[in-house]
């Protein structure tokens, strides 16, 4: 178990490091020095289909990736990663309530699980530093659900400070998927729930 002193702490040193947004990147090992992995872009972007090519060839063209290079590799990360990561688990472990069939820990299967059962993530109403603010993919008219930390909240219990990883961070300078924003995103999604993790103390 960890405090939040300690999340916080290590969320914010992920910040600054020139991460790359890539869904299904990152939090693959609790144990590492950052959330993100080593991505091979060409190989990756072979695979992706067309709509995700075209969702992220914008994000590309910004950082003036060939995604095409055979030897390019870079550090690479996506929101749930950065979070499973940040609470000190993998993204990936034995099937949960809290995960898919499959294992995975993403923002659908932890907004289902805040809104649920609460094994792992329970919904609260207010937030403190220290907690997740989730929204899903489904039901949200979003391609992809989201998922930050909350680092600062006024004395109403909203949040006013949100760290997170995503694509909008990666595309405006400087370029870095990686950091603390206003929650606006959040907030204009009717779906978003504050969550806090069982492993924080």
């Amino acid at each position: 178990m960890t405090n939040v002193e300690q999340v916080l702490a290590r969320a914010h040193s992920a910040a600054g490091r020139s991460t790359l947004y890539w869904l299904g990147q990152g939090g693959k090992d609790p144990r590492a020095a950052l959330p993100s992995s080593g991505l091979a872009i060409a190989g990756e972007w072979l695979n992706l289909p067309r709509d995700q090519q075209q969702e992220l060839q914008p994000l590309a063209k910004a950082w003036g990736i060939d995604v095409h290079d055979p030897t390019l590799v870079m550090e690479a990360c996506d929101c749930s990663g950065f979070v499973c990561w940040a609470l000190g688990f993998a993204r990936h472990t034995d099937p949960a309530p809290f995960t898919d069939p499959d294992g995975w820990i993403f923002t659908d299967s932890i907004w289902a699980d805040a809104t649920g059962p609460g094994v792992r993530f329970q919904a609260v109403d207010r937030a403190r530093p220290g907690a997740l603010v989730v929204y899903p993919r489904r039901g949200s008219g979003h391609s992809h659900g989201h998922v930050g930390l909350v680092v600062a909240v006024n004395a109403a219990g909203r949040a006013t400070r949100v760290l997170h990883c995503s694509a909008l961070n990666a595309s405006t300078a400087p370029l870095d998927a990686i950091k603390v924003t206003a929650p606006e995103v959040f907030e204009q999604q009717a779906r978003s729930v504050y969550a806090w993790c069982s492993e924080v103390a």
